[in-house]
């Protein structure tokens, strides 16, 4: 009879002892946003003028994306560069807290060297995202962007911080990105007070389009849109902006940069 017990005991001891274990259930892992989302690609406007003899057109749509790029690209080069540069990095699954943590280091030149801990909080098809990056002997876990987006990654959004001297938010943005289109949108908008608060860039790239990258540069200081489309890799591509050249006609340029006639 004993033996009896035992043997029905086995299954409800092991039941609970896989209960105990499985307390922490590993979340899926969720997708990385895309690069897009975070730093777009403006290749295409870094100046290379000994090319060009005559780069008006080009050179107004250089120096008003330049102007976006650059708070991007110096300004935040910080969490932009942890974030590039996680999208290449394994993860590992915290059972303690729950958590996707990336965890590595990074080097900025003229900045210098963060530790990174990008953690993913998954709550169903929801994700939550935290950029948390360390400085020896200046500060520690300084949350420098933080984000949101679905399981899949096809939209969220993103706040980046301006420094931990000053941990007020940038920017913020909302993105999109549809694999079955081929389009990913990202609208970047300053949250900074200053000249240009409230201006807004939205980055586009679709990959069916003859011109398949684009702006949309809505400048409150200078009450101003400015459009933007190009073709990359060739380079060639186009810009309308009312204010500048006082008509609603796009000025094109071509894959050496040079204005031409845009196409009827």
């Amino acid at each position: 009879m004993k033996k009896i017990l035992a043997f029905l005991l086995i299954p409800m001891i092991l039941l609970s002892s896989c209960s105990d274990d499985d307390g922490n259930v590993q979340e899926p892992r969720p997708e990385m946003p895309p690069e897009s989302s975070m730093a777009p690609n403006f290749e295409n406007f870094e100046n290379d003028g000994a090319r060009a003899e005559t780069i008006n057109n080009w050179a107004y749509a250089a120096t008003s994306v330049g102007i976006y790029s650059a708070i991007l690209y110096s300004n935040l080069v910080v969490p932009v560069t942890a974030f590039k540069i996680g999208l290449k990095q394994d993860a590992t699954y915290n059972t303690e807290t729950n958590l996707w943590v990336w965890e590595y280091d990074i080097n900025v030149p003229n900045k210098g060297s963060y530790a990174v801990r990008l953690t993913a909080d998954v709550d169903g098809t929801d994700v939550d995202w935290t950029g948390y990056i360390s400085l020896t002997g200046s500060f520690d876990d300084f949350v420098w962007f933080e984000g949101e987006s679905n399981l899949n990654a096809d939209a969220g959004s993103w706040t980046l911080y301006e420094s931990p001297d000053s941990p007020s938010a940038w920017l913020s943005v909302n993105w999109s990105d549809d694999e079955a289109t081929g389009i990913a949108t990202s609208t970047f908008n300053v949250e900074k007070e200053g000249n240009f608060f409230e201006s807004s860039i939205t980055y586009t790239a679709d990959a069916n389009a003859d011109f398949n990258r684009s702006v949309v540069i809505v400048d409150t200081n200078a009450s101003n849109t400015i459009e933007v489309d190009w073709n990359n890799p060739s380079g060639e591509g186009r810009v309308k902006s009312e204010a500048h050249f006082e008509d609603t006609a796009y000025h094109c340029w071509d894959s050496t940069l040079n204005d031409t006639d845009c196409p009827s």
